[in-house]
């Protein structure tokens, strides 16, 4: 599980399979530690290919409940990013390849693009909680 803790925006990244049904659990403590309460919240998380580009390759958001979406688990703080198999199906390889760490026989990932974890609390206040490149593995 990915923890963040209190109101800053935190670096992070991930890996998307290309073709394959992904959940990131994750779990949100205020500075004490306390699981925040998420009753009430919503929350967007926009792919784009480059900062600043106005064309998203992927949104997930709270407000769905099917296909690629956010799912907010109210007074335990958790969440989860789920990003279903025909979204992560139609993206494609872009940018320069890297060597993936521990895969065997040098499989390489792509810089898919970048993203941030974008959240309104119940009063409107919007901030965002983390923020980082997205990488990608192509299907053999």
């Amino acid at each position: 599980m990915n923890t963040f803790v209190g109101s800053g925006v935190a670096p992070f990244s991930f890996t998307i399979k290309q073709g394959a049904d992904l959940t990131l659990s994750c779990l949100w403590k205020d500075d004490n530690g306390n699981p925040m309460n998420l009753t009430g919240y919503q929350m967007f998380l926009p792919i784009r290919a480059s900062i600043g580009s106005p064309d998203t390759l992927l949104t997930l958001s709270s407000a769905q409940s099917s296909g690629s979406y956010i799912w907010l688990g109210g007074t335990a703080g958790t969440f989860d990013l789920i990003f279903a198999n025909a979204d992560t199906s139609v993206l494609s390889a872009s940018g320069i390849p890297m060597p993936q760490p521990g895969a065997p026989g040098g499989f390489k990932v792509f810089e898919l693009g970048v993203t941030n974890l974008k959240y309104i609390d119940p009063t409107g206040k919007a901030n965002f909680l983390f923020e980082g490149p997205v990488f990608f593995d192509p299907e053999a």
